[in-house]
């Protein structure tokens, strides 16, 4: 629909049809309900999403202005909805055959690609909007890494850029949702070596970017604080990957911003650990052991690190 208004309406009914009914609906009206809703979401796109102008407004209209937006959460709410329909079907005890998982990963990774060209910075200080879009994709890259990291580079690289300015969103949760969603994707190059074809033919300095965008914007910040935890799961896997890479940024970054200081490489030597790296992927009781050893000592880190930078 080319008006807005009738787009918006047409969004609600599918978020409230597949919210409602998405549970019950059969393999073959589930793949309907898919390609309509691509459908809608690609007319969407086409009409309202490109030249759009997103504008925050004074707080005391903020709530008004969030809700001129509500055809966006509309699209948001309908895909969380029909990325459902994967656990929906797993859990099934019918017997009768379910979606493919991959047609509802299409379906999501489809609707996402309709919608990001409206989710600049500027709407993103919409808190709900912005909470939901967060939750979405982050979502999406915990519980499918492995397809994460197959979509086409543009793609893949705008969901990421999401994920690295969400990581230092004033807001703890859209925080640790964006950490807990690079983490998982760091843990699937850790294990496969996904990302491998993007490092080669796009960008080949990706994890280099990731790094020192953890560090600079998180690590080295007040912010850290609260988001402590979430911060340490993504830093493990992008350590363990790759330590030399490790030591490189910080190299540059202490020559950059802190003039080579000695006692955050030192600190640093001393959370990055051959033991703690090489165990921390594992199954079982290693695995655990690690993970709980660099949680503890990303901890430490962080006190030591903060004191000495706040002291300067």
């Amino acid at each position: 629909a080319t008006d807005l208004t009738v787009c918006e309406k047409l969004l609600q009914l599918f978020q409230n049809y597949a919210s409602q009914f998405v549970i019950i609906l059969n393999r073959e009206q589930s793949v309907a309900l898919f390609e309509a809703s691509a459908e809608l979401l690609k007319g969407y796109s086409k009409n309202h999403c490109s030249n759009r102008v997103i504008q925050k407004s004074s707080a005391e209209v903020e709530a008004e202005e969030e809700q001129a937006y509500n055809d966006i959460l509309c699209a948001i709410q309908l895909l969380i909805n029909l990325g459902a329909k994967d656990f929906i079907d797993a859990c099934s005890t019918s017997g009768e055959a379910g979606v493919d998982s991959s047609q509802v990963t299409d379906m999501i990774f489809f609707g996402l690609q309709q919608i990001l060209p409206l989710m600049t910075q500027g709407l993103l200080q919409f808190p709900t909007l912005c909470t939901h879009f967060f939750e979405l994709v982050s979502f999406m890259m915990e519980t499918y890494p492995d397809k994460v990291c197959q979509l086409p580079f543009d793609l893949f690289n705008t969901l990421l850029q999401s994920l690295l300015f969400g990581m230092s969103h004033h807001d703890m949760h859209v925080a640790k949702a964006s950490l807990y969603g690079l983490a998982s994707m760091s843990r699937e190059h850790l294990k496969t070596q996904a990302l491998q074809p993007i490092l080669t033919q796009h960008a080949p300095d990706l994890l280099d970017q990731c790094l020192q965008r953890l560090f600079s914007e998180v690590i080295f910040r007040s912010v850290v604080m609260d988001r402590l935890e979430a911060c340490g799961m993504a830093l493990l896997p992008l350590a363990a990957a790759d330590l030399p890479r490790l030591s490189t940024v910080m190299t540059q970054l202490c020559e950059a911003t802190y003039q080579k200081d000695d006692r955050l490489k030192q600190a640093m030597s001393e959370l990055l650990t051959h033991d703690i790296l090489s165990n921390a992927l594992l199954n079982g009781y290693e695995g655990r052991r690690a993970r709980v050893l660099f949680k503890d000592a990303f901890s430490l880190f962080v006190s030591k690190v903060q004191s000495f930078l706040v002291l300067r």
